[in-house]
């Protein structure tokens, strides 16, 4: 019998019905104490605010005005603007109504702004008005804490941290190549809502809806202008630095970023006096470290058996591959080789020394468990994109973002291709405040396209995990340090991002490795990721350091015993693999692996499916999954190590039943699994693991902080209690007349005990399933507590995007295991749903 995936059983479509929906439990925001405090001392506050704007005003027209006599290129006429404003009342979008556009939004209610109303009048109208208690807006300007004047903030908020400590010692004729952002936000009214309007008719809420429609599309033409006119004025700007622009722009939705070459006085006068820009990072070469140990592995005579003409493409982001290679040339789509390194556009070979690292992480694609058998098939393709050059570094004229694009929009219109895999990361962790240009060029490309990408966690140093032994921070609480959190494209929101995971341990009279199997590898970076998003998502194996055992400083090295067994470039002599490499980088193509698996198996399915199997099929380490859930294995495992037989297939005690369909925000789907009597009888009371994975994809923008500022929309799940009919499940989520204050709790409707929880104060404190693009979580339930139906709404919200037309595209798996394999689950619960074996899926 084939235990394929079941189609989980979608019973209707209708409205979510919110807990803060009309005539419900409304969320009274209590204004901050300095706001209040505001209100308090009206004409203190008011002068203030007034002093600070004439003060500003003033300055920057002697600095407009002193321009050309300093032979400084010509800047927009708008005053930028510092504000900090109340942070739990006051909407960003809401600088509108004092004159200001939005250019960024920072932490702790910072606001960047700019104003094309040179006198700030707008500003100074909504101070008088406070001032005055006039009018019905009258204690706006309360929320407006304060305008912050100088320039000084703008070095401090708009550099990266590594280039604002070298701030004061750039020389003008210093020549610097950085990457920057500007802003070029465009406002776009609210979907129309009925509201309390009984009486207008679906004609008259249509013709509303059209009205709007139409300024939304005036909205995208005039982003399109100011864009276009920011970008010839930035071109003109560097220019005349004797600068000039590296790559091409690269788009958000509320913004452009690029990488330029500028001496340190253009840089200066940029970052000080350019209105619309807000963020600033020095070129980083993205060399990519690898640990290698001594040769240890001959190669044996084998069988390799290509893979077949519609196998799947794994797309290799690294430093090119030894395509000759007897273990990895029949798998190698040479024809479609690339080398963006300049100089070397005809070399596509890996030339790192010591084995490559391109030609390892390719092979980790296909041999994720060597040493193997005598006779191999292999089941993917590798197309080889060489970015890297010989010293494993990225050349200062490729800028990521750019560059992902091009690679994606190649390989992805061409040939297809939905799987990348990318094992190079930055040397540092990711930015905290907002998502990176590198990590949201990689969401928006999987957003416009069907792909998906697979990124490690990066490496921390053997010298960063040495500094903190000697100076007494141990393993693993090293790993949970501020520092050591993932790196950039990392938290990328779409992306898999994949930790690693001792697959050895090592101890002799002076040695001894830092982990246990399966425990965190020493090197491995951990999450968070942004926003408390849950990252890694998995972790693989990817080997480990061992330590000295004694002495004041103990030296960090490798051991054959701890190491991973790869395939290794044999262009300057040695093997064809070794048991020689630790890393992350290694650990995430494994994964990409597995997705090859998966597109071969379900060809016609998305890869939004692909990453929901995959999840689902991810589980913690036996040493803690069976313990009381905590944070800090969700920062160091994610959701856990995955497994190909649980992602492809099930068996008698395993069922796993999918879907794949579009949501609209205020939407809610309603899903009901029937489970068979035989299960849930009351005098059986066997362990049952449920499992629930979503994923889903919107629309990425830059200038925001926040998980739902950063995108047009987003979706997440609910489920039934234990002992809920589909009856009262349907009205909890879909009901107009349902409210949440007449909800009774009965003993005999329990949550289910969710590890995770969608709210911070339930399962793992402090972090938020809802928070996450790919949601998963599990519970273990007794099979007696069951009821004939498990229920999931899956309900779609509205992001930073107003349209209420637009679609956000998710895949769900529910899973069902009877974990001590002691009542047989599957073809009970497929007879009872009524679904056909067979399922393409």
């Amino acid at each position: 019998m084939a235990f394929d995936h079941l189609s989980l059983p979608h019973r209707i479509t209708g409205l979510y019905n919110s807990p803060y929906g009309p005539g419900k439990q409304t969320v009274v925001v209590i204004p901050s104490q300095e706001t209040l405090n505001n209100i308090q001392n009206r004409k203190e506050h008011a002068e203030t605010l007034e002093e600070k704007t004439t003060i500003i005003t003033e300055e920057w027209k002697v600095d407009f005005d002193s321009r050309k006599e300093q032979g400084l290129p010509n800047i927009p006429e708008s005053i930028p603007l510092f504000l900090q404003v109340d942070p739990k009342i006051f909407n960003p979008d809401s600088l509108r109504s004092f004159g200001i556009e939005i250019i960024s939004e920072e932490e702790d209610g910072f606001l960047i702004g700019a104003s094309a109303d040179l006198n700030l009048s707008t500003l100074k109208d909504k101070i008088d008005k406070f001032l005055n208690e006039e009018g019905k807006f009258k204690n706006t300007a309360s929320k407006l804490w304060d305008i912050v004047t100088g320039k000084q903030w703008r070095i401090e908020h708009i550099l990266s941290k590594p280039l604002l400590k070298k701030w004061d010692e750039i020389n003008d004729a210093e020549i610097l190549v950085v990457d920057i952002a500007v802003a070029c936000y465009i406002h776009v009214p609210a979907y129309p809502s009925r509201g309390n309007e009984e009486e207008i008719t679906e004609e008259q809420f249509e013709e509303k809806v059209s009205r709007w429609e139409e300024k939304k599309r005036k909205a995208e033409i005039d982003w399109d202008e100011v864009c276009f006119k920011r970008q010839d004025e930035l071109e003109k700007f560097i220019h005349e630095h004797q600068g000039k622009l590296i790559s091409s722009y690269v788009d958000s939705a509320d913004s452009f970023s690029c990488r330029i070459e500028v001496s340190g006085l253009g840089l200066k006068d940029l970052v000080l006096n350019y209105p619309y820009l807000f963020e600033v990072e020095e070129y980083d070469n993205l060399k990519q470290s690898i640990s290698v140990d001594e040769e240890l592995k001959d190669h044996a005579e084998l069988e390799i058996i290509g893979p077949e003409y519609e196998d799947p493409n794994v797309c290799v982001i690294d430093s090119g591959i030894q395509e000759n290679h007897i273990l990895l040339e029949k798998a190698i789509d040479n024809t479609h080789s690339i080398s963006y390194v300049k100089g070397e556009e005809n070399i596509v070979s890996d030339l790192v020394s010591g084995g490559g690292h391109g030609t390892r992480v390719a092979g980790a694609v296909l041999y994720p468990n060597l040493p193997i058998a005598i006779s191999v098939k292999l089941n993917a393709w590798i197309q080889n994109v060489r970015v890297l050059d010989n010293n494993n570094t990225m050349q200062s004229n490729l800028y990521p973002p750019d560059l992902i694009r091009d690679i994606i929009e190649h390989y992805n219109e061409n040939y297809k291709t939905r799987i990348f895999n990318m094992s190079i990361t930055s040397n540092n962790g990711h930015i905290t405040t907002r998502m990176s240009k590198w990590a949201e060029s990689i969401d928006r490309e999987t957003w416009e396209r069907d792909i998906v990408f697979v990124i490690p966690t990066g490496n921390l140093k053997k010298t960063q995990i040495s500094n903190y032994v000697n100076n007494g921070t141990n393993y693993a609480d090293y790993l949970l340090l501020r520092k050591s959190r993932i790196s950039d494209p990392s938290q990328s929101l779409f992306s898999l991002t994949v930790g690693s995971i001792c697959h050895g341990e090592y101890e002799d009279v002076d040695l001894k490795s830092f982990g246990k199997i399966d425990f965190p590898s020493s090197f491995s970076r951990t999450g968070l990721g942004i926003w408390d998003s849950i990252k890694p998502e998995l972790v693989e194996y990817g080997g480990d350091y061992v330590i000295e055992k004694n002495g004041a400083n103990k030296l960090i090295s490798q051991n054959k015993d701890t190491s991973v067994h790869l395939v290794r470039s044999t262009l300057t002599g040695g093997p064809a693999t070794s048991i020689d490499g630790v890393g992350t980088s290694f650990s995430a193509p494994k994964v990409s692996g597995l997705l090859a698996e998966l597109q071969r198996l379900f060809p016609d399915e998305s890869t939004l499916l692909y990453k929901a199997l995959i999840i689902q099929s991810a589980r913690w380490p036996d040493k803690i999954f069976n313990q009381e859930p905590r944070l800090n294995f969700l920062r160091l495992f994610g959701y856990g190590f995955p497994n190909l037989e649980r992602a492809s297939t099930n068996n008698e005690f395993r069922v796993t039943l999918v879907n794949s369909i579009n949501i609209s925000p205020k939407e809610a789907d309603i899903y009901e699994v029937k489970l068979p009597e035989s299960i849930r009888r009351v005098g059986d009371s066997f362990d049952i693991l449920v499992e629930v994975t979503l994923t889903f994809k919107a629309i990425p923008r830059r200038t925001r902080v926040g998980f739902r500022s950063y995108l047009s929309g987003w979706v997440d799940w609910h489920s039934s209690k234990l002992g809920e009919s589909i009856e009262s499940f349907e009205q909890r989520l879909v009901s107009v007349d349902y409210n949440n204050e007449d909800e009774v709790e009965d003993i005999n409707q329990e949550k289910i005990p969710w590890a995770i929880h969608s709210r911070s104060n339930r399962g793992i404190q402090n972090v938020k399933l809802n928070n996450n693009a790919i949601q998963k979580d599990w519970a273990i339930v007794k099979s007696n507590k069951l009821t004939e139906s498990f229920c999931i709404g899956v309900v779609g919200h509205t992001g930073w995007d107003k349209d209420l037309k637009r679609k956000i595209p998710y895949s769900i798996a529910v899973s069902f295991e009877a974990i001590n394999k002691d009542v047989e689950l599957y073809n009970e619960i497929r007879i009872e749903n009524a679904i056909e074996i067979q399922v393409n899926v």
